[in-house]
């Protein structure tokens, strides 16, 4: 399979798979003169996990996946070293990938389509924010859905499912050693007015912007077992994902089961505090049906 360079008219990208010769080595390369002269590219690849396909991020160059017989692999430098990219994906044979909008889909062979919602900080990471003691990634812009009014009933909890991506902004943050104290994400509005308040600390009074409570009135419309709780942030070294929820207030509806819920939109600044040190990144938020 070959990969043509979104960036670079003489630059390809090519996988081999030679398998069926009872070749089980991965086989990756690199042109940069288009085509007269090519590369092995396969440090940090398995040695025994033959190569199915090989991409380049259309929006960083050379960024760059692999799918193996072994599972997913991504390099930050052009296919010069690779890492896994297994988060919660099985060791399965990994075919194809797809870039969309700020997703990579992966399709596996036996194994289901799966999805990792939001690279935006893999192609943000580099040296220097590795180096940082404290990095906040500059968030994807935001399209908050509204849900209708009828939610319907909520899968049982033994009901197989995959779980669907959080409903708001996604903010990443970085941490070189763990936190000293707590950590926090304030998300300002274009005012300057803060309209949430995520923490580290399980105790605050504020977790996600407004305080999860019954309706005063009427018929809850989703149940307790099927509500979430909001987490606290974590203070661990490493990279972490908090998502906030722009949504201003829910009231009850007359009925009893509809909700009446103010959601924010516009453009806003989260501002993230670790070990004495801030940072700042803004973001949009629009709605969409």
């Amino acid at each position: 399979m070959i990969e043509a360079s979104h960036f670079d008219p003489d630059t390809a990208y090519a996988s081999v798979d030679r398998h069926s010769l009872q070749d089980f080595a991965p086989y990756v390369y690199r042109t940069r003169d288009g085509g007269k002269s090519w590369q092995l590219i396969t440090r940090g690849l398995p040695a025994t996990g033959y190569a199915h396909r090989v991409k380049e991020d259309p929006k960083r160059k050379g960024f760059l996946v692999a799918g193996t017989e072994l599972g997913a692999f991504a390099s930050m430098d052009d296919g010069e070293t690779w890492q896994p990219l297994q988060l919660n994906l099985p060791v399965t044979s990994v075919r194809d990938f797809q870039f969309y909008q700020n997703d990579l889909i992966v399709g596996t062979f036996g194994r289901g389509i799966w999805v990792i919602d939001d690279i935006s900080p893999l192609r943000q990471l580099d040296a220097n924010v590795l180096a940082s003691d404290v990095h906040l990634f500059k968030p994807a812009d935001v399209t908050d859905y509204v849900q209708g009014g009828d939610e319907g009933t909520p899968l049982q909890k033994d009901e197989p499912q995959a779980e669907n991506p959080a409903n708001g902004a996604y903010l990443y943050y970085y941490l070189k050693n763990r936190a000293s104290g707590p950590v926090t994400i304030e998300i300002t509005d274009s005012s300057g007015k803060t309209v949430a308040t995520l923490s580290s600390d399980p105790n605050a009074a504020v977790l996600s912007g407004r305080r999860r409570r019954a309706p005063s009135g009427g018929i809850p419309n989703v149940s307790p077992l099927w509500q979430t709780t909001p987490e606290p942030l974590s203070a661990a070294a490493g990279i972490h994902r908090a998502v906030w929820e722009p949504i201003a207030s829910v009231t009850p509806g007359g009925d009893g089961f509809r909700r009446a819920v103010t959601r924010l939109t516009g453009t806003f600044t989260a501002k993230l505090t670790a070990n004495g040190k801030t940072e700042m990144q803004t973001f949009t938020v629009k709605t969409g049906q």
